[in-house]
């Protein structure tokens, strides 16, 4: 006779917290960054809780992680109990008014060479009134961050403006400036700039964003298929710094090869244009008074920013 599973308790919720995080990571050694534990750990974890459980959750090896079925279907319950427990959590604190409990921003690379960006300024403000609120800053790929906030792993972010397809909120808070760049080792580093015209620069090849970005015209100036991609900005600067392709980055990021004289901007009069960064949120029915908190701080801090 099958034992029956024993009440669910403290321990038990932490396993399933790693089970969470080693699915939506991918694998274990993708998710030790993700805990800030080592692999090991995170093994051992996982092997108490199939012991705990009483079947398997998942295949690792060679071939790689997979889930099992059974692993499919608790991992989808936990994300159940998850929320129930956030939900419980958020009444609890508003019943007591106090600013208590773990928020996760989402915010995209480099945005703190955005002189506009006063994210910090607002983590201030806020930590520096409260005393049982844990800020979890997460460096995401836009083209995640939906799913993320949707799915209530993230509160909000700070992100370009996207067109989304969920029940979204997006309030505009500064605008980034991009430009298209090339290299100091690329031919058109030293031409003047009468001589770089639209027909030059649409057979010029480029460098991508990994992700599409139906907002922001980095591919539109190009006439064929970029011969690079990459997800993040610093990916994006090796590129255009070996001289190989052109591409587009913030103003704010470049700076520093464009003052060291490794980059120039390429005619900003056609090719440069504005991307709002906005703070946004996923419209759930109840958001805790933490996150409400902490998003209106992060707005009127940046009141103002667009006049």
């Amino acid at each position: 006779m099958q034992k029956s599973f024993p009440t669910l308790g403290d321990v038990d919720i932490r396993l399933l917290r790693v089970f969470c995080a080693v699915v939506e990571c991918g694998g274990f050694t993708q998710a030790q960054q993700e805990l800030n534990v080592s692999r090991s750990t995170i093994s051992t974890h996982m092997a108490n809780l199939e012991t705990r459980l009483g079947f398997k959750l998942c295949h690792r090896g060679r071939a790689g992680f997979s889930i099992t079925p059974r692993g499919r279907a608790v991992h989808e319950a936990s994300l159940g109990m998850f929320d129930m427990l956030e939900g419980f959590n958020s009444q609890i604190a508003q019943l007591r008014e106090s600013i208590v409990g773990e928020i996760a921003i989402g915010i995209v690379d480099n945005m703190i060479t955005n002189v506009n960006c006063r994210l910090s300024s607002a983590i201030e403000k806020v930590m520096s009134q409260t005393q049982d609120l844990r800020i979890t800053i997460r460096v995401v790929p836009p083209d995640q961050l939906e799913e993320l906030l949707v799915s209530r792993r993230l509160q909000m972010a700070l992100v370009p403006q996207f067109m989304s397809r969920r029940e979204i909120t997006q309030k505009v808070l500064f605008n980034e400036t991009q430009s298209l760049y090339c290299g100091a080792r690329h031919p058109l580093f030293k031409a003047d700039e009468s001589e770089i015209t639209p027909e030059i620069i649409s057979r010029q090849e480029y460098v991508r964003r990994g992700y599409v970005s139906a907002l922001t015209p980095y591919s539109l100036p190009f006439s064929g298929p970029s011969i690079a991609v990459s997800h993040n900005m610093e990916g994006l600067a090796h590129f255009i710094l070996s001289g190989q392709c052109v591409g587009f980055l913030p103003d704010g990021y470049a700076k520093y090869w464009v003052e060291r004289n490794k980059m120039r901007i390429l005619r900003p009069d056609l090719y440069r244009f504005e991307v709002p960064i906005c703070a946004t949120c996923a419209e759930h029915d109840h958001q805790s008074l933490a996150a409400a908190y902490v998003y209106d701080a992060i707005i009127q801090e940046h009141a103002g920013g667009l006049d």
